[in-house]
């Protein structure tokens, strides 16, 4: 049951929302700080507080992955064993885990400290491999450093070995020859990503020339003319998406910051949000100055505790400043903005489910028309942009759309574009560039090359999400044409590469396992289908496979694509279908020979030594 302390809490957590329900996860997610879990007397309480049913209330918990239903040991080690993660050696540090611990994925030790899961994309792909304990994250482990950390954490209920705010890497490379727009403040030594030192950088400069001195058409205009796409992943144009929003809609309109990066492979926004915060709320109070929103919602996910943590303090220091609030910098515009945690669910990121979500039910796509502009968020006109999106937006209005037009690969992919590299090269991380630039420069002037002078086999260009590209197309270019031509996507702009000792079977099995675990079941060709195929992908990695299994994958995957409220049906069908068209000796071989070739390879052992 709620401490006192929480009531508090709750009395402000319902005044950021129009309806009781949209409080429904905040109020989870408190009651799981509390209680370590959440249980059904929790369940209740949260109920009878927004006049919900308690089943109502069950049926939305048992959504959210990240909620405990159940109570668990005192720290709760979270493994992700993704595919970006498993290239990295999280199946390597599973094994010792279970060696050490003596539990399995769902297990408690016996003394309580420790429950044990495994987890799905956490956003360190290029940091792997990692876990979440509770809520800070241990990246770039190896056994001397969980060792480590579970010593401390019996001993001293801590360690200080969590990672702080992400940056990775060191600017190297071609991101020396190319001005950096987005990551250039963290450069700065000593850049701490507070309003002190944002505002030292240029920071709310854009605000101060745009709000009551523009008007929102203009502004709108600006975007437009810049040729902004939205770096979420469908790459939809945001000037023109802002123009959606009906200028004589009565009522209120809102702006949702899309922070919910769960694509495996992807973790830019994060480093946006945890080093350089004020960057990303300046865009969204430009973006709801052009769109008349007076209230918007950061939706982040519900891993990013520490972002979150930052978000708030951003916040708190931009209310204090007048950047916020009522009649911001005396012009007459009022705008609020509050930070809503998710609590675990991939599908969150697809926009109409975010704001279902947001309003206090199952994250579950919506069928569309009416598009959000038109009937988002509690039916109004809402827009919603990504982290890097709205990040731009201050420099663009700052130095004008004529010079956002003039880098990258201009009129339709302008701009800089934050790659986030994973998987077996040397130097993995996020890197800042202009688009246009080829994989081929992106691997090896960036990431370093392959790493253990190992040939590359596969890239995924976009998230895994998007589907496998070879070494054939390593010219192409990293921008909305290029990798459409190449036909895959550019996605989240996720990259990542894997070398000639990987399985393709497994890669793609690892991926459905993670579409199968979070499709979110509206659909049956997507909810079923991911089944099937997953079984199938299990059998043939397995040496069971039949001769006839892969015009089985073709013929699934065939009565998938076109047929979900949403692109998720694709995007799980998208390993398959490249594999097989890429590597489809390598499902021949695993049936003809009854066997994985690949089996004692695939397993990457980097940053799992002993030392």
């Amino acid at each position: 049951m709620f401490s006192a302390e929480a009531k508090k809490q709750i009395s402000t957590i319902l005044k950021r929302y129009p309806i009781k329900a949209s409080a429904l996860l905040p109020l989870l997610n408190l009651a799981q700080e509390e209680e370590g879990s959440v249980s059904e007397d929790s369940m209740r309480e949260i109920a009878k507080l927004l006049d919900l049913t308690p089943p109502k209330v069950y049926e939305v918990a048992t959504f959210y992955t990240m909620l405990n239903l159940k109570p668990i040991g005192r720290f709760h080690l979270q493994v992700c064993k993704s595919l970006m993660c498993a290239l990295g050696g999280s199946e390597t540090l599973l094994q010792w885990i279970y060696k050490e611990l003596g539990i399995k994925p769902g297990e408690t030790t016996q003394d309580g400290m420790f429950t044990l899961s495994t987890v799905e994309c956490l956003a360190s792909c290029g940091t792997a491999p990692m876990m979440q304990v509770n809520n800070d994250y241990f990246e770039r482990l190896t056994h001397e450093k969980v060792r480590q950390i579970f010593e401390d954490l019996r001993t001293a209920g801590k360690c200080l070995l969590a990672t702080g705010p992400f940056r990775w890497p060191e600017p190297v490379g071609l991101m020396t020859a190319f001005e950096r727009v987005l990551l250039k403040n963290m450069d700065m030594p000593g850049y701490s990503g507070s309003l002190k030192d944002y505002e030292g950088a240029g920071g709310y400069k854009a605000i101060q020339a745009v709000l009551g001195k523009m008007k929102p058409g203009d502004l709108i205009d600006i975007v437009k003319r810049s040729g902004l796409r939205g770096r979420g992943g469908a790459g939809f144009p945001t000037g023109v998406k802002w123009g959606f929003i009906p200028k004589d809609s009565p009522g209120s309109k809102y702006l949702c910051c899309n922070a919910d990066e769960s694509e495996p492979g992807t973790f830019k926004d994060r480093q946006l949000i945890e080093r350089d915060p004020h960057q990303m709320l300046e865009g969204v109070i430009l973006g709801c100055y052009a769109i008349g929103a007076k209230v918007s919602y950061i939706y982040i996910r519900g891993e990013f505790i520490l972002g979150a943590k930052i978000l708030e303090k951003a916040l708190a220091e931009a209310y204090k400043a007048g950047y916020l609030g009522m009649n911001i910098l005396g012009s007459g515009f009022d705008l609020d903005v509050y930070v809503h945690r998710g609590a675990g669910a991939y599908i969150c990121g697809e926009e109409t489910a975010l704001l279902e979500s947001l309003e206090g039910k199952r994250g579950k796509p919506r069928t569309k028309p009416p598009f959000p502009a038109i009937s988002g968020l509690y039916g109004k006109p809402t827009v919603i942009n990504n982290v890097e999106t709205l990040s731009n937006i201050p420099h663009i209005v700052n130095r004008g759309p004529e010079w956002f037009m003039s880098i990258g690969s201009p009129p339709k992919s302008p701009g800089t574009r934050i790659f986030s590299l994973s998987g077996h090269i040397a130097r993995p991380g996020n890197y800042e560039v202009p688009m246009g630039i080829t994989i081929r420069e992106m691997l090896e002037d960036c990431g370093g090359g392959m790493r253990d002078g190992k040939k590359l086999k596969a890239i995924i260009p976009g998230g895994a999400s998007a589907a496998f590209l070879t070494e054939k197309h390593l010219d192409a270019k990293l921008d909305f044409e290029g990798i459409a031509n190449a036909e895959s996507m550019l996605g989240s702009g996720a990259i990542t590469f894997m070398n000639e000792d990987t399985c393709m079977v497994w890669a793609a099995e690892r991926l459905l396992e993670f579409f199968h675990h979070e499709s979110c079941g509206k659909c049956t060709p997507c909810r079923e289908g991911s089944m099937w195929l997953l079984q199938i992908l299990h059998r043939i990695e397995s040496g069971q496979g039949r001769n006839e299994d892969l015009d089985l994958l073709s013929r699934l995957c065939g009565n998938i694509t076109g047929q979900t409220v949403c692109a998720f049906g694709d995007a799980e069908i998208a390993p398959i279908i490249s594999t097989l068209k890429h590597f489809r000796h390598e499902y021949e071989a695993h049936i003809r020979d009854g066997h994985c070739p690949y089996r004692s390879k695939h397993v990457a052992l980097v940053g799992i030594g002993t030392s």
